[in-house]
């Protein structure tokens, strides 16, 4: 079969950038750089802050703007800013996003457990201001036994299991005797 189709969201041509693919930071705590800001947001709700370690691995996080319907939303975003060398002129909360780029901060991200999804996610937790000379942190946090059960478990709560009553090859040790007449070949 022929697929045929035309890319609509990456704007990337060079197929060899993909080849990387998995380079991404789980949890723990890293010092980073930005790396890039990218907008992708058709009614410009938030940009993304493209985060990248000494090693070259990424993290992505979305940044909503003002206007803010809470009040957390907006502290979350003078705190994020102001831990990464953005100087605003409060109250206005303006500024340029290209000042983002070349940023240092420490960022410590957390493995948050989706309900509906059954499995941990990496989000950010908060950024760390981090000044020239201070120490790079490379710390990652891999999955506790008692994380990876908890998505075992929800997995195994959205999915049948094979060994289901409702099929009749669940329990079948040896062969499985079907009349030939039964057979459509």
């Amino acid at each position: 079969m022929k697929i045929t189709g035309q890319a609509t969201h990456i704007k990337d041509t060079n197929q060899e950038a993909f080849l990387k693919g998995g380079d991404f930071l789980g949890a723990g705590e890293f010092t980073v750089k930005v790396k890039d800001v990218e907008f992708n947001d058709k009614e410009n709700r938030y940009f993304t802050v493209v985060f990248e370690n000494g090693e070259g691995k990424q993290y992505k996080h979305n940044q909503f703007v003002p206007p803010f319907q809470q009040d957390f939303q907006e502290k979350q975003y003078v705190e994020f800013l102001s831990r990464l060398g953005i100087k605003l002129n409060l109250p206005d909360l303006t500024f340029n996003t290209d000042d983002l780029i070349n940023k240092f901060g420490t960022i410590v991200l957390k493995n948050k457990f989706n309900e509906d999804q059954g499995k941990y996610f990496v989000r950010l937790s908060y950024v760390k201001v981090w000044n020239k000379g201070d120490e790079v942190v490379n710390k990652q946090e891999p999955k506790t036994d008692e994380m990876k059960r908890e998505e075992q478990q929800a997995n195994a709560r959205q999915k049948p299991s094979i060994s289901d009553e409702s099929n009749p090859f669940a329990n079948a040790d040896g062969p499985i005797d079907i009349d030939d007449s039964m057979l459509p070949f």
